[in-house]
């Protein structure tokens, strides 16, 4: 299996694609002109374990190149693309809004390849890491996944920018599923690095695997005594990485230069006064070592920056990218990101970043008469901009008792109103950790880090 290269011989031809249809826009007439290329290749190796034994269940290999072109013409935006070997495809587009005869480029870039990166699982197998994974009284089962993506890409404007964008790197995640007497729980594991690929040694690789798979077994067969206790009232107090995920959902996306502009319910309630008492501060920090949403440039071609969203308390900024910028190029917080080719960018996160705070763990986690639930990880969860309201669910929580007794819980849901959960926020830690997870928005996904300590709040609504 192979990845395509992004040699830097390749570099002036994507570059050169790039420059051709810029300059076709401004020939046409467009005000403004950006063209966007890009050679991808993602790899995705999967691995099932069934009984002790760890089988390789498929690969797949998927590969995209093309050219998206965004023009500002007749006072609107317009957006087109095509694969880099149909030209003419592009072309077409143009002319329905261009009719006097856009032009396509002289050479279509050869792509080349270069060896892929190794599959885990041969080695999983040969160690018998399997059979070690699943020793103990209950049954278990694993799926485990591992990712490479490897990228290129390039992007020139009519205002100067003329942008190369590598970026590579690997992700692993394992699913774990125990098996009790009368019930099953599951637990999710994942880890990510960006110099993970073809040169990475393939006993890192097993190491890794090693590592969460033992993780999500331990976490899955915990979770076996879950229980549903129905509605309660209490302190949450949310471990490290979980916190960022809430934040990120219900501060993040409202900050985002298209979404803050619509004025909705939740950003009204975020611009009138402070968000909490507690010294809450949030950053998007495109320069986060390892980050898997680090970027030297975003995909306008502008440099990735770390901005705050919220200082002490109180909302600050915003992200935006080029086009929500516009024509203040330098108004853009280098946050234009895009799934593919085929979109064209919008304002997104890179790193959300919960800066440490001044509390002690111990202290958050006191437990008060009513009780505590201590979310270990969420999973999915989404905000109503229009309405304020949120509703996450846990993948793993806990009710923690005054007594000391710590019962595992099943079908946790956090909902509630958003503005109101914030001003609950009375306590952050300094423990920061931080997690990978893809991150949609109007039908793109991108990779985002999510980074936060610990973190309380006070008398929110659960249920389960």
């Amino acid at each position: 299996m192979t990845l395509t290269t992004d040699a830097d011989r390749l570099t002036d031809e994507l570059l050169g694609v790039a420059e051709h249809w810029c300059g076709e826009g401004t020939r046409l007439g467009a005000e403004y002109a950006q063209a966007f290329v890009e050679v991808t290749a993602d790899i995705r190796l999967d691995c099932a374990v069934r009984d002790g034994a760890a089988v390789e269940t498929g690969s797949v290999l998927a590969r995209r190149s093309g050219v998206g072109l965004l023009l500002r013409y007749r006072d609107s935006w317009w957006f087109g693309s095509a694969p880099l070997a149909e030209p003419q495809a592009l072309a077409r587009q143009l002319a329905l809004v261009c009719p006097t005869g856009p032009r396509v480029p002289p050479a279509i870039p050869r792509l080349r390849s270069v060896p892929g990166p190794p599959s885990p699982w041969p080695a999983v197998a040969d160690a018998g890491l399997a059979g070690r994974w699943c020793a103990g009284a209950q049954p278990v089962r694993l799926d485990l996944i591992q990712d490479y993506f490897h990228r290129y890409r390039v992007v020139v404007d009519t205002r100067g920018v003329r942008a190369a964008s590598p970026v590579s790197g690997g992700r692993q995640r394992c699913s774990a599923t125990a098996v009790g007497a009368d019930t099953v729980a599951r637990s999710f594991t994942r880890r990510s690095r960006p110099d993970w690929g073809a040169e990475t040694p393939v006993g890192e690789l097993v190491e890794s695997v090693d590592a969460i798979a033992r993780d999500a077994v331990r976490r899955a067969r915990g979770l076996l005594p879950a229980r549903n206790l129905g509605h309660r009232r209490t302190p949450v107090v949310l471990a490290p990485k979980a916190g960022a995920a809430l934040l990120h959902e219900l501060i993040g996306h409202a900050v985002e230069a298209d979404n803050f502009e619509k004025h909705t319910h939740l950003v009204s309630a975020m611009t009138d006064g402070p968000l909490c008492d507690a010294p809450l501060g949030l950053v998007d920090d495109a320069g986060v070592p390892g980050g898997i949403g680090s970027l030297g440039v975003d995909d306008d071609g502008q440099p990735g920056a770390r901005t705050t969203l919220v200082q002490d308390g109180v909302l600050v900024g915003r992200l935006t990218n080029l086009l929500a910028a516009y024509p203040d190029a330098a108004g853009s917080t280098g946050n234009g990101r895009r799934q593919d080719y085929t979109r064209a960018s919008l304002p997104r996160a890179t790193n959300t970043v919960v800066l440490p705070g001044p509390d002690g763990v111990d202290r958050l986690c006191e437990v008060p008469p009513e009780g505590l639930l201590y979310v270990s990880a969420l999973s999915s969860g989404e905000t109503v901009p229009a309405r304020g309201d949120f509703c996450f669910s846990a993948a793993e929580g806990y009710y923690l008792t005054p007594g000391g007794g710590r019962q595992p819980l099943r079908d946790v849901n956090l909902h509630g109103d958003a503005r109101g959960t914030l001003r609950r926020l009375v306590g952050i830690a300094d423990d920061v950790e931080g997690d990978n997870v893809t991150c949609g928005k109007q039908g793109q996904s991108v990779l985002i880090g999510l980074y936060s300590p610990t973190m309380r709040f006070d008398s929110t609504d659960w249920w389960c």
